[in-house]
């Protein structure tokens, strides 16, 4: 076996640039993509193989994986994505309207050991990883939008070790974390205006390509929700006013949450129209019991 280093003059403080290059340099048929913290079982690679090659598939996606937090002997079976679980080898849809609608219900685990991918496929497509905040998630889009034979597996050959100094687990303070999901966000928003183009189905589908930015403002928008409160609302918009501006003219973010802050607008008028008309019938009803 040929082991390769490679050595980057800076560190980046992010794998996406380290990961591009690995895949470039690869000569493998399949990739199996692992962090620091993630494990496989012995037997992973004699398992999942054999089905990407029995059923040619370009992904094949496990969809339950261990937990092991370290210091614990045990470990916990888990996954994250919603829905019914696969219980033997099956293809996604090819309706890529299909595909979609579960992207943004959270059908697919977003973690990329969780996958292993055929090089070619990669390269083929120029998937590669986005240098930002949430890398993974933006790379599962990537693939399950564009891989024609994504299969789903119910093997269990992933270990996710809790470690507490891993990236993932970093502690950032709350300036920093809305800066970094902001800066996802909007970074996102520009890789998968550029990356839907080349898709059939976005160029003459414009609901298409909204639902699916959705999808990926949601998923960045969700992670934020916990630290809006502890910040004031005019240091609140200076963070994504900074962000926003080193986005280059992002129009299809512009466009993005113009449109969402109207449908939000409007939702909370009816809503409140709503209300108005039950506090009115309410009024009306404890009229009528004096009566």
């Amino acid at each position: 076996m040929k082991l390769n280093l490679i050595c980057r003059k800076n560190n980046s403080g992010n794998p996406a640039l380290p990961t591009n290059e690995g895949i470039c340099l690869s000569r493998g048929e399949y990739l199996l993509l692992l962090d620091n913290d993630d494990m496989i079982t012995k037997t992973a690679l004699e398992e999942l193989y054999p089905l990407a090659k029995k059923f040619n598939a370009d992904v094949v996606h496990c969809e339950r994986y261990l937990q092991f937090n370290d210091g614990e002997k045990n470990f916990m079976l888990a996954g994250y994505q919603k829905g019914e679980l696969v219980k033997e080898p099956t293809f996604l849809s090819d309706n890529l309207a299909v595909r979609i609608r579960e992207l943004y219900d959270g059908k697919f685990l977003a973690n990329l050991w969780s996958k292993l991918i055929r090089r070619d496929f990669l390269i083929e497509n120029n998937i590669k990883f986005a240098n930002i905040l949430a890398q993974d998630a933006l790379f599962t889009f990537c693939i399950v939008l564009r891989a024609p034979r994504y299969l789903r597996v119910p093997n269990v050959v992933n270990i996710y070790r809790m470690v507490e100094n891993s990236l993932s687990h970093k502690k950032d303070d709350v300036p920093e974390k809305i800066s970094k999901n902001i800066n996802a966000l909007a970074s996102g928003f520009k890789y998968l205006d550029k990356f839907l183009e080349g898709i059939e189905i976005f160029r003459n589908r414009p609901d298409a390509k909204y639902f699916t930015m959705e999808t990926w403002a949601r998923s960045r928008c969700d992670s934020l929700k916990d630290f809006y409160a502890q910040i004031p609302a005019w240091q609140l918009n200076a963070f994504i006013l900074n962000e926003l501006e080193k986005s280059d003219n992002n129009a299809a973010l512009t466009a993005f949450l113009f449109s969402r802050m109207n449908i939000f607008n409007i939702n909370l008028i009816r809503q409140q129209q709503i209300i108005q008309q039950q506090q009115a019938q309410i009024r009306q009803l404890q009229a009528q019991l004096k009566n």
